[in-house]
């Protein structure tokens, strides 16, 4: 009997509870509306603010942004940091929901097999919480169609045992998976995508519906869609085991969100701020280069660091203009494109975890908070095609396909397909573009640099991978300015 869905009486707060019917009204508001202030914080020197000229300027304020202008502005360089929204984060967005202040609609999980982030984790002292699934009692699967549930070691033989199978080539593919280059023999792995390898596989069905879901989950799309190779990497990174890379994946947080090691990070960096400022164009001279934002502003540097998102550089005119490579693989898009939810039910299910097909409206739901009264769950799914995550009813389906009990209040995301600075989720790359053009994508040209989570050496698309790029390439900028 299907659980009965109870109207929660909550006001939904612009700001922090942007949804698809509000969303257009505010994503572009760094452009269009000039009520809304550029934010200047920092300390840089008062001649820089002056004639707007300093020596680097990061372009995008998401972790590999705020990395970067804190460690260049800690070098002694005169940094500018702009960001086209009016918030910092990029696609990390700590917001509110379900009585928790720390909802993070974006990035959120980190573990201690990600050194970089993890050190910054331990740097500023956060404190560390763990998803209440890592303690369940109940799981849930499909098994030919049909829901199964049972004890959660059942689950857990079936989920190890098929990753096990999909992953066997991790280990040959990437031997140093820090160094996604390192060897050459992995083209032909590159060639296919994610759905293809697991055809090709000895799996049972079910084997085979855990792997697809896997795939399309990391993916964040339909497993056809990202590369095999690129699927590896992350098992690899995860240090070839089922349940660390969870642990780094699922498990492990910050408590207060995202949010509290963003602003540790900004606040220990000299850099000047400025919010609101989507960036048109840049433009390199003898002179140096020149950047422009959408409402006129122009500014000067020695070198420029562009940290937005890949599916987003595209969006800017450069002259001379960015290489072929670097403007189509923007272009196409990186695969992530899928679903996150908040569900807010009310007490009386056990901790648990929901594991579907990769085409359900969900193919992972678990219990993120077990309160006193209620409960929060956490829901991903492959594609907005397969849930409007704005449509209460339509959610509640999609819960209600694992936990068939459950009482729905309220539900809760952020479509990160809508966002123009964003375009999508975390980075999974298409066939080919590891090996054929990811050198490109991390190439300099001439005094324009490009850093981000979606083109770091190890955790691509995650907060990881931000930090290790954005510390990076600041490096590489302090030894070409000196």
């Amino acid at each position: 009997m299907r659980g009965r869905r109870v109207k929660e009486k909550t006001k939904k707060h612009l700001i922090e509870s942007p949804d698809r019917r509000s969303f257009i009204r505010t994503a572009t508001a760094g452009v269009a509306s000039v009520g809304i202030a550029s934010a200047m914080t920092g300390c840089a020197e008062e001649s820089a603010e002056a004639t707007n000229e300093y020596d680097i300027i990061v372009i995008g304020g998401g972790f590999a942004g705020v990395t970067a202008a804190r460690d260049s502005s800690n070098r002694g360089h005169r940094t500018l940091l702009l960001e086209a929204r009016a918030r910092l984060g990029g696609r990390t967005f700590t917001s509110s929901f379900g009585g928790h202040d720390d909802i993070d609609l974006g990035g959120t999980w980190m573990g201690w097999s990600q050194p970089h982030v993890w050190s910054q984790v331990m740097q500023y002292r956060m404190p560390i919480g763990e998803t209440a699934s890592s303690g369940m009692t109940k799981a849930n699967w499909m098994d030919g169609g049909k829901l199964v549930s049972g004890d959660p070691g059942q689950w857990m033989e079936i989920f190890e045992r098929s990753l096990n199978k999909y992953y066997a080539l991790a280990q040959q593919a990437f031997p140093r998976p820090f160094d996604p280059l390192y060897t050459d023999a992995k083209a032909e792995l590159d060639n296919i995508n994610a759905r293809e390898a697991i055809e090709q596989m000895d799996m049972s069905p079910l084997e085979r519906d855990f792997a697809l879901s896997i795939a399309g989950i990391n993916g964040h799309s339909d497993p056809s869609e990202s590369s095999y190779l690129d699927q590896l990497r992350w098992f690899a990174l995860g240090d070839l085991n089922v349940w660390n890379l969870w642990g780094n994946l699922g498990t492990y947080k910050i408590k207060g969100g995202t949010k509290k090691l963003l602003d540790a990070m900004h606040a220990d960096g000299e850099a000047t701020t400025k919010l609101s400022s989507a960036v048109a164009s840049v433009h390199q001279g003898e002179a140096g280069v020149t950047v422009t934002t959408k409402r006129g502003e122009v500014y000067r540097a020695r070198a420029v660091i562009v940290a937005v998102p890949l599916n987003c550089v595209a969006d800017i005119e450069f002259s001379p203009g960015i290489s072929d490579v670097k403007a189509r693989v923007s272009t196409e898009r990186h695969t992530g494109s899928g679903t996150k939810v908040y569900v807010h039910i009310k007490k009386g299910l056990p901790v648990q975890l929901g594991s579907g097909t990769w085409d359900m409206p969900l193919n992972m739901l678990w219990t993120e908070y077990d309160d006193p009264d209620s409960q929060v769950l956490c829901g991903f799914g492959c594609s907005p095609e397969h849930l409007d995550i704005n449509d209460d009813d339509a959610v509640a389906d999609a819960v209600h396909r694992f936990m068939p009990e459950a009482e729905l209040m309220s539900s809760f995301g952020y479509d990160w397909n809508l966002d123009p600075y964003s375009k999508g989720t975390w980075c999974m790359y298409r066939p080919n573009v590891l090996t054929q053009d990811f050198e490109e994508l991390q190439r300099s040209e001439g005094s324009v640099y490009f850093a981000g989570a979606d083109i770091a050496d190890g955790w691509r698309g995650f907060i990881e991978g931000a930090i290790e790029s954005g510390m990076r390439v600041a490096r590489d900028v302090d030894v070409d300015l000196s």
